[in-house]
């Protein structure tokens, strides 16, 4: 089961497990810690901001919101409070649009 270059879940380890039905199942390990590379920048949340309007004013795009979260270990989304100071990923291949055509 390839995991595509830009998706969250690239790098992770993925691993066969026997499913409750008796099937074999592939799974994708959880990343319990955050991503090894954060852009350096940093954010300090105001009242009101949740992870998605960080995501769309610091890489353009409020879906995602997990890339924020990514980057700062082990952060539940509805835990962030103003004044919190979060680590913001570099823009990197999930933040690029491809506008190349093919026919």
């Amino acid at each position: 089961m390839p995991v595509p270059r830009g998706s969250r879940f690239a790098g992770l380890p993925v691993f066969e497990v026997d499913a409750p039905d008796g099937t074999r199942r592939h799974v994708i390990g959880l990343r319990l810690t955050g991503v090894a590379d954060p852009g350096g920048a940093t954010h300090r949340v105001r009242q009101g901001e949740a992870a998605d309007l960080i995501a769309r004013a610091a890489l353009g795009d409020e879906l995602l919101w997990w890339r924020v979260l990514d980057a700062n270990p082990l952060r539940y989304p509805l835990d962030l409070a103003p004044g919190d100071v979060l680590a913001l990923p570099a823009r990197g291949e999930a933040t690029r649009a491809d506008r190349s055509r093919s026919f």
